[in-house]
């Protein structure tokens, strides 16, 4: 049974409508972006499907993928966009071109339902096949993603339905899933597996959906056979194997699973979906909310500097996926996570003369954003890049059972169903408040809760409960901002500067700059980059080194003797002001300290692992109770904490038999408290910790007597013995090192 939180997501009539004020930032890039969806031809959408269908086009074909096997897909992002837009703002040619192109898409819809813009051949061959057919990861039937291809269609025609108020798209859609439902009736479950090795977008999400909006037992008991096993089922036991796994063809995944736990209240799938979010965004994000490199997950904490990473469709997908999520926690890091992708990378992503969409986004220093042609760059993330901006007002505000969220801080104006209209009034991120007006008065009581967002506070996020609306007319919301660095979390040295959420980048000019709006995203992926000289300044002290130059456009400079060479500066400016020049989100700094450190365990160390890290951990076969991990950024260090005493974690750890052995603790230098330390069933001793009161790192040694490891070892060179750490409630656990 759907609760009516889940009943937000997918009917406009449930949702607080939202609308951008006339200028603003959002509103703007939204119009650049209307603009540049309308240019297009339905007829040239449609083409690829009249000739799959053994029809006559009545335009050419676009190019990109639209002209290759994968062709048809973008016909479902222009459903979509066009269904959005009119929602959104009531464009009436969005609406026109909406209903023209449903409409010949019924007159050219086959009798037993398919529709879509290749052949039917590669599914007929895998219903018919009874399990003998060829599947790889982007390869079904010898045919390139078909399913991907055709989810978009099923996807924009739900979305011509709810948004764009097209009846006929529902018929069309519901034959097209009933023609999908004969077909794998013919499959055994071990063969629809099988089928979902090659990648299938989100037809899991389809067959969700289909049952939200009708109630028809069969399209819930379909989506659940699109549960792909192979990645759902580590997400359940809370483990991550996403490493080397195309990303995008992940994320889809993941939002079915989150709608279908809407739809049965299975907590086996929410568990599953919240456990991918926070491993995603927490563990294998660049600085500006994107995430992959080459289009796949790395290692965990990856954060390697490349031009083909952070693949825009993959931030598009991962939006959706926390706007779920968000309906069932109010968590409001999800809402901080959100804001950050949203400013950083999709507001980003458009060009704001042409409107053109970026592929991959660089975070390769001295590259530049590669944007795509509006005619013959047809790929996954131009068409998400025209939904994109109709998905401005979508996170901005959300009512859930009688109270108002503020989420982020857009101008526009809310109006609930309940008939109250508020307007949230600011010129963030050029100021530092926003005010929250109440225009109108609505039926009953409307409770207002705000976001105070991660960087205006010293702890973690939440939200404020301001009380009843109707006892305000206006509220004044204080959003101080100030520079801090983020380092990258792969440990590289490297670091990006922000001023509150908004990252800033160093604009390094066009010199030498190629055509940067071209037909094929790839064009450039040999091209060199520029190097950047290291900041050898005090990175937790960026406000000493960076000056602010100008207000209205946020510009700031940085110091010249914070530079390695004593006289080099850089023009910072928000990155999604930046376009058509080379530029910088990650510097490279030098900190002695650390240096230091490192070299004095450089040759001595014999195993070591880094406590909050599933890979590191997963690595030393750890066991744990009682314990939590998390991230402490002053000292660029994840942690595992014991949350009460008795709490422990133990790790299999490698050992030297022909040499003294110390184990290292590495700890936080704010802690105070004591751990105990075993090695197998001996006990080493205890460590007193005693808090020096600073942002530090605290190695404390403990001998390991030679008689127990060589009684252990015996005639064996090294040992691999269980070490359990046991440290008192609240102590903060870094690193664990075995040295000579």
């Amino acid at each position: 049974m759907m609760n009516a939180q889940a009943e937000t997501l997918i009917s406009p009539e449930y949702q607080t409508k939202v609308t951008l004020e006339k200028d603003s930032l959002f509103e703007k890039s939204q119009k650049t972006g209307m603009d540049y969806l309308l240019r297009y031809n339905p007829d040239r959408m449609l083409s690829p499907a009249y000739r799959a269908l053994h029809k006559t086009p009545k335009a050419a074909t676009y190019g990109g993928w639209e002209s290759r096997e994968i062709q048809g897909h973008m016909l479902g992002h222009y459903l979509s966009a066009l269904s959005g837009f009119y929602f959104e703002t009531g464009n009436e040619k969005a609406k026109k071109d909406l209903d023209y192109t449903v409409k010949c898409i019924k007159e050219i819809q086959r009798e037993d339902g398919y529709f879509a813009g290749i052949p039917s051949d590669p599914f007929d061959h895998v219903f018919n096949s009874k399990g003998n057919f060829q599947v790889e990861r982007f390869s079904l039937a010898s045919w390139w993603v078909p399913w991907y291809s055709i989810h978009k269609i099923y996807a924009g025609l739900i979305d011509a339905y709810q948004f764009g108020k097209n009846e006929d798209a529902l018929t069309i859609v519901k034959k097209m899933a009933d023609w999908a439902i004969n077909g794998t009736k013919k499959m055994t479950d071990s063969e629809i597996q099988k089928m979902l090795g090659c990648e299938h977008g989100g037809m899991l999400k389809v067959f969700a959906d289909l049952y939200a909006i009708t109630g028809e037992e069969k399209y819930k008991a379909e989506a659940e056979r699109w549960i792909h096993h192979e990645i759902i089922d580590p997400l359940i036991r809370q483990t991550d194997k996403l490493q080397g796994y195309h990303a995008n063809t992940q994320i889809p995944k993941i939002i079915g699973l989150a709608r279908l736990y809407e739809i049965t209240g299975n907590e086996d799938y929410r568990k599953a979906v919240e456990f991918f979010f926070d491993t995603v965004v927490n563990r294998r994000s660049y600085v500006i909310g994107g995430n992959s490199r080459g289009e796949h997950f790395g290692k965990e904490y990856d954060e390697s500097l490349a031009r083909d990473t952070t693949e825009t469709c993959n931030t598009y997908n991962m939006l959706e996926l926390a706007e779920h999520i968000f309906s069932w926690n109010k968590n409001a890091s999800v809402a901080d996570y959100y804001e950050k992708a949203l400013y950083n990378h999709i507001l980003a992503s458009q060009d704001p003369d042409s409107g053109a969409k970026t592929y991959f986004v660089s975070s390769l220093p001295g590259f530049y954003k590669v944007y795509c042609t509006h005619d013959n760059a047809m790929w996954c993330c131009t068409g998400t890049g025209l939904e994109n901006p109709e998905r401005y007002n979508r996170f901005i505000a959300k009512e859930y059972e009688g109270t108002l969220y503020i989420n982020l801080f857009i101008p526009s104006i809310i109006t609930t169903k309940e008939g109250w209209k508020v307007q949230i009034k600011t010129a963030f991120p050029y100021e530092e408040e926003a005010t929250i007006k109440v225009l109108e008065k609505g039926n009953g009581n409307l409770r207002l809760m705000v976001r105070e967002p991660y960087w205006t506070k010293e702890n973690a996020s939440s939200y404020k409960d301001c009380g009843l609306l109707a006892s305000y007319t206006d509220i004044i919301i204080p959003l101080p901002m100030k520079l801090n660095v983020r380092r990258a979390r792969d440990r590289s040295g490297n670091f990006s500067i922000l001023y509150g959420p908004i990252v800033l980048a160093a604009d390094m000019g066009n010199k030498n700059m190629p055509q940067d709006i071209v037909d094929d995203q790839l064009l450039y992926m040999n091209m060199p980059g520029m190097s950047l000289t290291k900041i050898t300044a005090d990175l937790s002290r960026p406000e000493d080194w960076i000056t602010r130059t100008d207000e209205d456009p946020l510009t700031f400079c940085t110091k010249a003797e914070a530079s390695e060479s004593g006289n080099k500066s850089y023009t910072l400016k928000p990155f999604f002001n930046i376009h058509h020049v080379r530029y910088a989100t990650y510097f490279p700094s030098q900190d002695a300290v650390e240096d230091e450190r490192k070299a004095k365990f450089e040759n001595i160390t014999v195993d070591f692992v880094e406590a909050g890290r599933q890979q590191s951990e997963m690595d030393h076969r750890f066991k744990t109770e009682n314990t939590s991990m998390g991230y402490i950024e002053s000292v660029d260090r994840n942690f595992r904490t014991a949350n009460e005493n008795g709490a422990f974690v133990s790790y299999r750890l490698k050992f030297d038999a022909t040499k003294k052995n110390k184990i290292v603790l590495t700890l936080y230098g704010k802690d105070s408290g004591k751990i105990k330390v075993n090695f197998g069933d001996s006990e080493l001793g205890t460590i007193p910790l005693k808090a020096d009161g600073k942002d530090s790192l605290l190695d404390l040694e403990l001998e390991v007597p030679e008689k127990l490891i060589k009684a252990k070892a015996g005639k064996n060179k090294s040992l691999r013995e269980v070490v359990t750490i046991i440290p008192e409630a609240g102590i903060h656990l870094l690193e664990v090192r075995v040295t000579e």
